[in-house]
This record gives C-alpha cells, structure tokens and sequence, in this order.
C-alpha cells in the first residue's frame, strides 16, 4: 500500500499532467483521508484558477483558487477518479 506522501505526489502528477498548457501556480496540498475499508486514498489539491468566473457547468472556484478531489488506488496509486468538491 501506498502512503499518504506518495499518494499526494501522485496527485500533484497528474493535475500537471491534465493542466500542462495551463499555469497553475503554486499547487496546494489541501487534505487526505484513507477511505474506511482502506481501498481509496481521498487527495485534495488546490492551485491557481485559470479563469477568474464559474458559472453553472462549470468548475467550483473559491477565490483564485480552484480545488480537485482524486480518488487513488491505496494499493497502488492508480487515479480513480477526479471531482471538484461538494460544498454544502
């Protein structure tokens, strides 16, 4: 299994990876949590916004910052998915 530190790193890959035409500043580490059953490592990211408004379709953008959620394999690393994070 993967640590948080390597799940995080992996993370941070693969936001450069989908924004590599894009300037997007200072990536953030924001949170991690291990899934209960131990499967999924819950990485959140924050970095530059690329775009200064959001509207309805599109990212969630807080200030000049917009936030990524992935889901990583604990066993050994694979992205399973990537969301922008539910605010209540």
């Amino acid at each position: 299994m993967i640590d948080v530190n390597e799940a995080s790193n992996k993370a941070i890959e693969h936001l450069k990876k989908l924004y590599a035409d894009q300037d997007c500043g200072k990536i953030l580490f924001e949170e991690a949590e291990l899934s209960d059953d131990g499967k999924f490592w819950i990485i959140t990211l924050s970095f530059k916004s690329p775009v200064a408004a959001g509207g309805l379709g599109q990212s969630v953008f807080v200030g000049d910052r917009l936030y990524k959620v992935f889901k990583l394999l604990a066993e050994t690393g694979e992205i399973r998915s990537i969301k922008n994070p539910t605010h209540t």
